[in-house]
């Protein structure tokens, strides 16, 4: 690919592929441990953390997992004994997560190949691109998830993919439109507070279109305050207005924005 006259379908497909090959060398490296990448991962932010503890939800910052896919992957290695989990004194609520020290013997052992089976990788780029790419990569991935320490609005809606909502539209008898439909409404959220409703379709979030739940989460994360929504609620059409909380003022819900 020139990089004068780049291809978006071309360079998508290429990132991915290039991930595939990626992720399929770590895992071998860390294989010889009886480490799965996503472990490793786990062990090694817990063995880099003051106290080698951290709260479950920085966990799932520091990861970049799912709170559910996170906890599965914590059920596993609490029974290999290479972490211990206890509520938060501070926060009972909250869980905390310490690695034992199993674990931090494990992840110590590891980390050596992993490291060096990175750098081998890393070797495979063209003369001069380590660091081009070492700047622009982290910048893309901020177009899908927030940057440490970033506060994250949360809407307090669970939401249909687009094609599940044309779907849905067609066997009512209304019209296909673009955009993600709202399936659930949490209880005194900043959605429910802005008069939003099961059913509503989600077309446009301040002056962008709405056509995938990404769309959708990336506007509440970096829309205005208060974010305008354009919604179909059946054929009519209306402007709300949201005023967005952060999320530690309101629990996430599945598929949630």
């Amino acid at each position: 690919m020139s990089s004068k006259n780049v291809n978006p379908s071309e360079l998508v497909d290429t990132v991915i592929s290039v991930a595939a090959h990626v992720e399929a060398e770590l895992e071998e490296a860390l294989a010889e441990h009886r480490l799965t990448r996503p472990s490793f991962l786990v062990l090694d932010a817990l063995e880099r953390a003051a106290g080698h503890t951290l709260s479950q939800r920085d966990l799932v910052g520091r990861v970049r997992r799912t709170s559910g896919t996170l906890s599965v992957r914590l059920g596993r290695l609490e029974r290999a004994r290479l972490i211990a989990r206890e509520p938060d004194p501070e926060n009972r609520r909250s869980v905390t997560v310490t690695l034992t020290e199993r674990g931090a013997e494990l992840v110590k052992a590891a980390r050596p190949a992993y490291a060096e089976r990175a750098q081998r990788l890393a070797g495979g780029l063209p003369e001069g691109a380590t660091g081009a790419l070492g700047q622009s990569l982290p910048a893309w991935l901020e177009f899908f998830e927030p940057g440490d320490g970033a506060e994250t609005p949360r809407l307090g809606v669970a939401v249909a993919t687009a094609a599940v909502a044309k779907r849905m539209r067609r066997a009512v008898g209304l019209a296909d439109q673009p955009g993600v439909l709202i399936v659930r409404v949490k209880s005194d959220s900043p959605a429910d507070a802005a008069g939003l409703s099961r059913g509503d379709l989600i077309t446009a979030a301040g002056d962008a279109p709405v056509r995938s739940v990404g769309d959708l989460e990336r506007a509440v994360r970096h829309g205005a305050a208060p974010l305008s929504l354009s919604v179909l609620r059946g054929a009519d059409s209306r402007q709300v207005e949201v005023t967005l909380v952060d999320v530690n003022a309101a629990a996430p819900a599945p598929r949630s924005s």
